[in-house]
């Protein structure tokens, strides 16, 4: 991933606090999923602007970390239905489900195990939305086995995530493009409000 030298000291920074007593790869990946979920959707928007992220700012912070510690890791590209997750909804939001129902894009990484066996990580949401609903990375995730945050639909293994999400949009009718940035823009407003 080419990164700038701004980024790459961004993410040099988080690894040394990541590591600070624990130097393993879990703590790492426990620091990154522990950042806010929130509308970063690149490193300088996660680590240096509003220190929150998006599925793909997030997992874009973990990539960087990875390449710098020569972690082997490939990005994964999937799709959603958010009234298929299991997340309590505001009544506000549900009715975006009730209009249209529309494939949302979704991406996270895999990693090897102990016996060098991909597994998937998913490090979207942060602890404290577990109790709306969301899938958190387990307290007991010990790096021997995958996690997925959400219910998913189709995959697509090592591919451009930029490129893939692109595609995925494009496929949508005009009216589902508009209702699905309408609620992002509603659910990034909720997610503020429930962390007060």
């Amino acid at each position: 991933m080419n990164i700038s030298d701004e980024e790459r000291r961004l993410i040099k920074e988080f690894i040394k606090e990541s590591y600070a007593g624990d130097k393993s790869f879990i703590s790492l990946v426990r620091s990154a999923s522990e950042i806010p979920w929130g509308e970063g959707r690149k490193i300088l928007d996660v680590l240096r602007d509003k220190k929150v992220g998006t599925c793909t700012g997030k997992h874009l912070v973990l990539q960087a970390c990875m390449d710098e510690l020569g972690v082997e890791y490939r990005p994964v590209v999937c799709t959603f239905r958010w009234e298929n997750q299991g997340i309590n909804f505001p009544e506000h939001l549900k009715t975006f489900f009730e209009k249209d129902s529309w494939v949302h894009g979704h991406n996270f990484v895999q990693v090897k195990n102990s016996a060098n066996e991909w597994i998937d990580l998913d490090i979207t949401w942060d602890s404290e939305l577990s109790k709306y609903g969301f899938g958190v990375l387990p307290d007991e995730w010990s790096g021997e086995y995958g996690f997925v945050a959400l219910d998913i639909d189709d995959r697509w293994d090592g591919v451009d995530i930029y490129t893939k999400k692109e595609e995925l949009i494009s496929m949508l009718s005009v009216e589902q493009r508009k209702n699905r940035e309408e609620f992002l823009s509603e659910f990034i407003a909720w997610i503020e409000s429930i962390r007060g």
